[in-house]
């Protein structure tokens, strides 16, 4: 893995790093994913909406009840930076759908030390899941985005000791 230059906290795979760096349509498409990574995990989340489109889908969060729209990603990201600050990003793998589909397969880590995350108090406990993400870019911002992670699993690390284990995504 290389860490991304722009961020410590998101590092590449070796055959992702080699389409970034390849200056070719997917790499521009990859460039985007990563500055809207870039955005969401910054403390104050003030660069979200220079990412993504003003009518971005965000259909895993809608599904769990938070607003839709950019609203509900900006919730939805100041409960999990408040909650995990130290949240690091590992992209495995990447395929592209189309000039404009990007899907990722990455190792989510971090620790809860922050505010409460999913109804449960923060107790310092490590977390490390999968999520399946795939995401929609429109004129290289983010339009639509469909991520999968086992939200069950990740209850499990927060409440079980010794808890930190890759969740399936």
């Amino acid at each position: 893995m290389s860490t991304h230059s722009a961020s410590p906290r998101i590092e590449l795979s070796q055959p992702v790093q080699a389409i970034l760096d390849a200056n070719t349509p997917k790499s521009r498409l990859l460039g985007d994913y990563l500055r809207f990574l870039e955005a969401i995990i910054a403390p104050d989340g003030a660069g979200i909406d220079g990412v993504i489109t003003t009518d971005a889908r965000f259909h895993e969060l809608e599904e769990i009840g938070l607003p839709p729209g950019p609203q509900g990603l900006k919730i939805f990201r100041q409960q999990v930076n408040g909650a995990c600050p130290d949240e690091h990003i590992s992209i495995d793998s990447v395929r592209f759908v189309g000039d404009d589909i990007l899907e990722a397969d990455l190792d989510i880590r971090a620790t809860h030390t922050g505010l409460e995350m999913m109804g449960i108090p923060a107790a310092g406990r490590k977390l490390r899941f999968g999520v399946g993400a795939r995401n929609r870019f429109v004129d290289g911002r983010l339009a639509e985005r469909w991520d999968v992670a086992d939200f069950a699993d990740i209850r499990r690390q927060l409440t079980e000791s010794g808890a930190g284990g890759v969740g399936s995504a």
